[in-house]
């Protein structure tokens, strides 16, 4: 039996803000969290029951322990972690305001621990005992030695027959679209499952802004399985001849973080569970509906909460 169902690889960040509708230059105290995109998906997979495990490197200091800390909280093993005794914690800074002003995000990423990761650090020996490997386009974006560490990790997954999933999370603050697309390109082609959002599909390939025409293009572009996702019009897949869809969920929305992580770790904890695609997006867009419900990118939701938005009324998401 595989030691884990789920390995993920990526950057967790500090993440502080101030209270709700402040700006930060008028706040005397802000909120101290963590988060990234695989740790997050790696976190809510665990709370769902299922073992994951966690891979980056982090500064060995009081927030490089606090970060680690956490994540097992929820129940991700990070003992395989890299501990830099020199580099820093990535931070970004994030205002929450209510229209017309909207969230913002600040950076302040560079030269991050997680950015120097390479190759040779990736333990090779926990990756082979996992059944399902997951990243996305944010960790290859960070550095040379990051995009040439994703390579490795999705080329060993395929030479050892280790299942995986690549969520393309452009972020522009990272790269500009082209060069991102032509980046990205090759790990959705690599990947056995491709996680996109229809924006990101629209803006760095140009597919169809119609999510049907935009599904059956990135199939035609990738193989593999491919969900495009687009908010309140839900999920569309491709795979094999099968084109499973599910609409989003009615939910009055506290904070739209994390609800894309939410969907890839419900998606994956059915797929993992042994359900077939339709129904594992169902767990999806169940999870990424109750992360919409709270502040933060962590889903704090229970199996069987989860379960009961799963088993109960869909819809269209009230935006």
């Amino acid at each position: 039996m595989s030691q884990y169902d789920l390995f993920t690889l990526g950057e967790t960040m500090l993440r502080l803000s101030p209270a709700p509708n402040l700006y930060l230059e008028q706040a005397k105290q802000l909120d101290m969290n963590f988060a990234g995109a695989e740790s997050n998906v790696a976190s809510s997979v665990a709370r769902l029951g299922l073992r994951t495990a966690w891979f980056s490197s982090l500064p060995n200091n009081p927030l490089g322990r606090a970060c680690a800390n956490q994540l097992r909280g929820h129940g991700v093993d990070t003992s395989m972690i890299h501990w830099s005794d020199e580099a820093r914690m990535g931070t970004y800074y994030i205002e929450y305001g209510t229209p017309p002003r909207g969230i913002r995000v600040w950076y302040d990423r560079k030269n991050s621990a997680a950015s120097q990761m390479t190759p040779d650090m990736l333990p090779l020996d926990v990756l082979r005992q996992s059944r399902r490997f997951h990243v996305t386009g944010i960790t290859p974006a960070l550095s040379d030695s990051c995009y040439a560490t994703t390579q490795a990790a999705l080329s060993f997954c395929q030479e050892n027959g280790i299942t995986t999933s690549f969520d393309v999370n452009y972020r522009s603050l990272l790269w500009d679209a082209p060069t991102a697309a032509a980046k990205l390109d090759p790990f959705c082609k690599q990947a056995d499952m491709v996680f996109v959002a229809l924006r990101d599909a629209v803006n760095l390939w140009g597919m169809p802004e119609n999510i049907e025409e935009a599904r059956i293009a990135a199939y035609e572009r990738w193989g593999g399985c491919v969900i495009v996702t687009s908010g309140h019009q839900g999920a569309f897949a491709s795979d094999s001849g099968q084109t499973p869809s599910v609409g989003s969920r009615p939910v009055d929305i506290v904070d739209r973080l994390g609800a894309g992580d939410a969907f890839a770790a419900g998606t994956l904890y059915g797929l993992l569970s042994g359900m077939p695609l339709q129904e594992a997006m169902n767990y999806g867009t169940g999870l990424a509906a109750l992360a919409l419900t709270t502040l933060g990118d962590l889903v704090y939701a229970t199996r069987e909460e989860l379960e009961q938005v799963v088993m109960g009324s869909s819809g269209s998401l009230r935006r």
